[in-house]
């Protein structure tokens, strides 16, 4: 029988003293252990530095590799030098002020290796922390967000957790499911960067525009691409914690509850710019991605873009069309 393949993991990290052991040392706490890492401190000016050499130091694990580099590229340019040093068909990138569950990429090689269909991108839920990793939220509310569940419902089983009384833990005894998404919308949600794992070969397909234009939004981007070309899988299952610390480059809003604003920044223009980078890439890689997805994923995709992006351009060509008809 074959056995699973080996998995890359870039830890990026700018700044996240406090946190980026705790990241490093989840990743080396990994069940499957046929994992290599790249820890990418991208010129941070906190003493990050020193905390990683110290926590690898004492790790001393030969799957581990520590590059620094001397000015800060944001978090395209860092995952993409991580990704220099990795050679394995599936990777991950863990943001540094968060952490993952010893089961996060045994649960998505799983995902990745269904018999039903095969796809480019595998994301889960996470719970939301504070900054000293005490529970705010069993789940990131815009996780494969669905907006028509039922107004009115029951709470399955294994959306309750166990408590322990002597210690405080929060545990989850049920298996929730992992769901094929085929079809992008411009509402399709997925998570952070921390909670995917990717296939290297589509990585490198797509992730090609200029490190300023992605120093920040790399899991939006990629998600994006890969709903349209491939189709995702959604893991139901909180296999991380994303931490809420107060110092966040993006969430940084408060936990209320309901649906939260969790960043002050202005989501549809950050979005939109998103978007339109992802057209971008579609149309000057054009070549590339239809030798790789055919002619109908391609168009697929520019169709859905171009109608998210330019709806009035749209319904005016499909009035144009409709006039033709009855001409």
């Amino acid at each position: 029988m074959p056995i699973v393949p080996p998995v890359g993991v870039v830890i990026a990290n700018f700044n996240s003293a406090p946190y980026v052991a705790a990241a490093i040392e989840s990743a080396a706490s990994q069940t499957i252990r046929d994992i290599y890492v790249v820890v990418v401190d991208d010129a941070s000016t906190d003493g990050s530095d020193e905390i990683i050499r110290n926590v690898l130091s004492r790790l001393n694990d030969p799957r581990f590799h520590y590059v620094r580099l001397g000015s800060n590229v944001g978090q395209a340019g860092a995952i993409r030098r991580g990704l220099a040093e990795l050679k394995t068909p599936f990777v991950c990138f863990l943001d540094s002020d968060d952490y993952w569950y010893p089961e996060f990429v045994a649960q998505h090689l799983t995902a990745h290796l269904n018999a039903d269909f095969p796809v480019a991108l595998s994301f889960c839920d996470s719970h939301i922390v504070d900054s000293s990793g005490r529970m705010l939220a069993a789940t990131a509310w815009w996780f494969d967000f669905n907006d028509g569940k039922p107004a009115h419902r029951l709470l399955a089983p294994a959306m309750i957790p166990d408590i322990r009384s002597a210690t405080g833990e929060v545990t989850y005894s049920g298996k929730r499911p992992m769901i094929l998404r085929t079809k992008w919308t411009r509402d399709s949600a997925t998570n952070t960067t921390a909670s995917m794992m990717l296939r290297r070969n589509f990585v490198d397909l797509v992730l090609v525009p200029p490190d300023r234009l992605l120093t920040l939004y790399v899991d939006y981007y990629l998600s994006t691409f890969a709903a349209l070309l491939t189709g995702v899988v959604a893991i139901h299952d909180s296999l991380y914690a994303y931490r809420v610390h107060g110092a966040n480059r993006h969430s940084n809003g408060e936990v209320f509850g309901g649906l939260y604003s969790s960043s002050t920044a202005d989501w549809g223009a950050i979005r939109t710019g998103i978007l339109q980078l992802v057209r971008a890439t579609l149309r000057e890689e054009a070549a590339a991605i239809r030798q790789a997805f055919g002619d109908y994923r391609y168009n697929l995709a520019e169709r859905l873009l171009t109608d998210v992006l330019e709806p009035r351009s749209w319904s005016m060509k499909a009035r144009d069309r409709v006039r033709r008809l009855f001409r």
